[in-house]
């Protein structure tokens, strides 16, 4: 039996005018890796016409210039938002503010961008101090189990992990792909220690606030500030992490789970092991 129901919105429309920030996923929310969702892209441009500001908030491993460059390829006008930040700005920041540490990576190359302009980067895991994981490697598997033995030999010498994106999961059209987030939590199983950067942990939240004050010239109350977002790890527990207040979309990465368990959020948050998570609005799609 069912019992926990969030508010449902049906029009963003009726909620646009009790907030004045907007702190808004990308993956799940504006697209899905492939195409622009139009209602969404709707809802930014109203937003913007409003004189609403709106924070793009990504777990991507990369920096916001290598997102936006993405987001251009999808025709998206960056003109309808005023920031983009992301875990791997988060993340480069960490690794400036550590020159006394040599870093490797594991992730694919496109992520190579996070590293630019750094010496403190090391192709020999055996010189690092910590690893920076931005996702999987087609080298090494796509199974999170591929890497047990590579884990537990950095484990045996002490080797952190830097997650750089903590979702575990991103829908890439219809296909569900593992991120750095999973890599992360198995890690941490093996018993190996996980530093992470991005949502939901408090840091980038302080970045976008501080970050849009200066833009706009003043103090934003939290009260006025909404998160978007489809994951209920990244978004939703970021969000009440940062005592804001949250909206669920439901056709992101738990479309699926809806189609077959139509708006049984108990069953959503006890599958994902979050009972105590409390959800304040929800949404079939981003739609105005």
């Amino acid at each position: 039996m069912q019992n926990y129901l969030p508010e449902e919105v049906k029009k963003f429309e009726r909620i646009s005018n009790s907030y004045d920030v907007y702190f808004i996923d990308l993956w799940g929310v504006i697209h899905n890796g492939v195409y622009l969702f139009k209602n969404a892209i709707t809802v930014l441009d109203k937003l913007k016409k409003d004189k609403k500001s709106v924070v793009l908030i990504s777990n991507a491993p990369r920096l916001n210039k290598t997102v936006k460059q993405f987001l251009m390829k999808l025709n998206f006008d960056l003109k309808l938002i005023d920031l983009l930040i992301t875990s791997g700005d988060i993340t480069k920041k960490y690794i400036l503010k550590n020159q006394n540490k040599i870093f490797y990576h594991l992730g694919p190359d496109k992520d190579i961008d996070l590293f630019e302009c750094m010496n403190n980067i090391s192709f020999n895991v055996n010189e690092s101090n910590e690893i920076i994981c931005t996702g999987l490697v087609d080298e090494i598997g796509n199974d999170i189990s591929d890497y047990e033995d590579l884990f537990n030999s950095w484990i045996s010498k002490d080797k952190t992990l830097i997650c750089a994106n903590p979702d575990e999961v991103v829908s890439r059209g219809n296909i569900i792909e593992f991120c750095a987030g999973s890599l992360a939590k198995y890690y941490k199983k093996l018993g190996g220690k996980v530093i992470y950067f991005g949502k939901p942990y408090e840091e980038i939240y302080k970045f976008a606030k501080l970050d849009i004050e200066k833009k706009i010239g003043k103090t934003i109350k939290k009260s006025k500030i909404l998160a978007v977002g489809d994951n209920l790890k990244t978004d939703i527990h970021g969000a009440q992490n940062f005592n804001i207040d949250s909206l669920l979309i439901l056709n992101g990465i738990y479309k699926d789970f809806f189609r077959d368990n139509y708006l049984n959020f108990d069953k959503l948050l006890k599958s994902n092991e979050m009972e105590s998570l409390r959800i304040n609005k929800f949404q079939q799609e981003l739609i105005w």
